[in-house]
């Protein structure tokens, strides 16, 4: 059979076009796969330095890679590249023609220029779709570098040899290292990029503030939990604090400022923000200040007050702890309580604990079933790490008022005639704890709210028909 040499052509000719489309498709995906706005940060494309030359007028005089910015780009935005006395000083942005460029433009006012004043605007070149806020404070300090040695040496305006090495030195240590050190004569110039991050959470009375960053990490190792003596009651146990025990042990030698030194021992995964201001004489302002700036570098995450009358909820990721060799490992050497390598507790141990954490099932039930079975671990500390990686959630229990006209008022002679030894607090007390009882307050806010301890606060709901308990 003869096969037409025109149709096959043709056929290799659609073929031909649709790789092209396919390809070109392929391109716009990738283009658009980032957008103005999505948060993530690119690297530095380019770094140049801009000038404006007496006879030339605004020019690229050195950048690296060469001819990254072509002459037409920086024709087309160089009035803002050099811009007018009003704005210069000033960190400026300007996101055009697919670039994001971040500049500093300096003025220096001399009678040794021809023009009596010399201008010029070192900046960095990311792709359109970076966040670049993090370069602004290391291209303003360039800035002011380069002014100082401009006015000492005219370094820049002589045009040294020395400037691409110095830009590529500054692109390579800036993407690879995210910071730089730059040497020229006798003078040295330190420059990093700072992650800027969210402003955190606000801190509460009753947070629980745990150390997690390499600084002052709780480490595993605190001597093993007294028991009570035989024939005591569980319940008893209950009152045997968890913020007792000693703290975890953390870098006293870093280089704290006096406030977090104060705190930093009371900081062990049990103390609330409230206890830590009591046991250290500190201002309840003072030590969140000091707790939410510590949030905000990673040193320290917050979890809700650790109590046995807690109910805790396994989260998706609890599935995380029987993949992730790494996260078990820390795991078991943040539990095991100073056992010998034959006695320490395997992960399959670890996860029915966890997953037994649910709703209905207190971390006193928890706590007693797995002690009745021999758990070589501290049960208490495994919930802290949990919380901290998101492998379980605690359950708040929020006190609502119903206000039903059907029902008594409940706050009546059963309240008033309790005996002073359960230390209940006065009726007009009780009234002012009930208006917080909204369903927008946890127990735990409320008992630092109202000063009162978790067992009266749990009578006073349980003595009043007209309070229902979410929890969530």
């Amino acid at each position: 059979m003869q096969v037409d040499d025109d149709s096959e052509s043709t056929c290799e000719h659609d073929h031909e076009v649709q790789t092209k489309l396919s390809s070109l498709m392929t391109s716009k995906i990738m283009e658009t796969r980032y957008y103005e706005g999505c948060g993530r940060e690119g690297p530095i494309r380019c770094i140049f330095l801009g000038e404006f030359h007496p006879v030339a007028g605004p020019k690229i005089s050195c950048q690296f890679p060469e001819d990254y910015v072509s002459k037409e780009l920086f024709d087309a935005i160089s009035a803002y590249i050099i811009p007018k006395p009003q704005i210069q000083k000033c960190t400026m942005t300007i996101n055009a023609l697919g670039h994001k460029i971040i500049g500093y433009p300096i003025r220096i006012d001399n009678s040794r220029y021809e023009r009596n004043i010399y201008l010029f605007n070192l900046c960095f070149v990311c792709d359109s779709w970076s966040k670049t806020v993090q370069y602004e404070p290391v291209v303003k300090k360039l800035g002011e570098h380069l002014t100082i040695m401009e006015e000492e040496t005219g370094f820049v305006s002589s045009g040294s040899t020395k400037l691409p090495t110095l830009l590529a030195h500054l692109l390579h240590d800036l993407n690879t290292f995210r910071k730089a050190t730059l040497v020229e004569g006798d003078t040295v110039m330190h420059l990093k990029v700072l992650e800027v991050r969210k402003d955190p959470i606000p801190v509460h009375d009753f947070d629980v503030p745990v150390l997690v960053a390499s600084v002052g990490l709780p480490r595993p190792g605190r001597p093993p939990r007294v028991e009570p003596p035989e024939g005591e009651d569980a319940q008893s146990q209950e009152h045997l604090d968890v913020e007792d025990d000693e703290p975890f042990e953390v870098d006293m030698e870093a280089d704290w400022d006096l406030t977090t030194r104060q705190l930093l021992p009371y900081i062990n995964g049990y103390n609330h923000i409230s206890k830590i201001a009591s046991d250290t004489n500190v201002e309840k302002t003072l030590v969140k200040s000091c707790i939410q700036n510590l949030v905000y570098y990673k040193v320290v995450t917050l979890i809700p007050v650790l109590k046995f009358n807690n109910m805790y909820r396994a989260t998706p990721k609890l599935s995380r702890l029987f993949g992730d060799h790494e996260l078990q490992k820390s795991c078991l050497s943040f539990i095991s309580n100073d056992c010998d390598n034959k006695d320490k507790p395997n992960i399959a141990c670890v996860a029915g604990v966890l997953c037994a954490l649910q709703q209905g099932s207190t971390l006193r039930a928890v706590c007693e079933r797995h002690a009745a079975a021999g758990t070589l671990f501290d049960v208490r500390r495994l919930v802290v790490f949990a919380q901290i990686h998101g492998l379980v959630k605690c359950l708040r229990r929020f006190p609502v008022y119903l206000r039903h006209p059907s029902r008594p008022n409940g706050f009546n002679s059963r309240v008033d005639g309790l005996s002073a030894a359960t230390r209940s607090p006065a009726p007009a007390a009780v009234g002012g704890i009930r208006r917080l009882f909204t369903g927008r307050h946890s127990t735990d806010e409320i008992c630092c709210l109202a000063r009162i301890d978790m067992p009266t606060l749990d009578q006073i709901i349980e003595e009043d028909p007209n309070v229902a308990v979410i929890w969530r």
